[in-house]
C-alpha cells in the first residue's frame, strides 16, 4: 500500500515584508482542513497533471505562469521521487487498459 496522507513539509508564508514569523504550517496535515498541499511536478507525474488541470480553470495570468513552469519541467530531465515513481507506474498501467 502507498504512503498515507501525512505532513511532509513545513510551509512558510512570504509577504512583501519578508518571511512570516508566525509558526509555520505543516503541509498536508489531515487534522487541518486549511493546510497547504505541496505538489512537486518534476518528481511526480500525477502532480504535473494536477497543476495542468488547475491551470485550465484558474485566472489567466496565474495559468500563464503555471504553463511556463510546466513547460520548463517537460524539457528538464525526468526525476521521480518515491511517490512519483509509484504514480508513474500506475499511470502507465492505466494507459495500457485502453488496449
Amino acid at each position: 500500500m502507498g504512503e498515507k496522507l501525512r505532513p511532509k513539509y513545513r510551509v512558510f508564508r512570504i509577504t512583501d515584508s519578508g518571511l512570516n514569523a508566525k509558526p509555520e504550517m505543516l503541509s498536508t496535515d489531515p487534522e487541518n482542513v486549511d493546510s497547504p498541499f505541496v505538489l512537486m511536478p518534476r518528481k511526480d507525474p500525477a502532480a504535473y497533471f494536477a497543476l495542468l488541470s488547475y491551470a485550465q480553470v484558474c485566472e489567466t495570468n496565474l495559468a500563464n505562469e503555471i504553463h511556463v513552469w510546466l513547460e520548463k519541467i517537460v524539457r528538464a530531465p525526468a526525476i521521480y521521487g518515491t511517490q512519483g515513481n509509484r504514480n508513474r507506474v500506475k499511470m502507465k498501467l492505466k494507459q495500457m487498459e485502453f488496449f
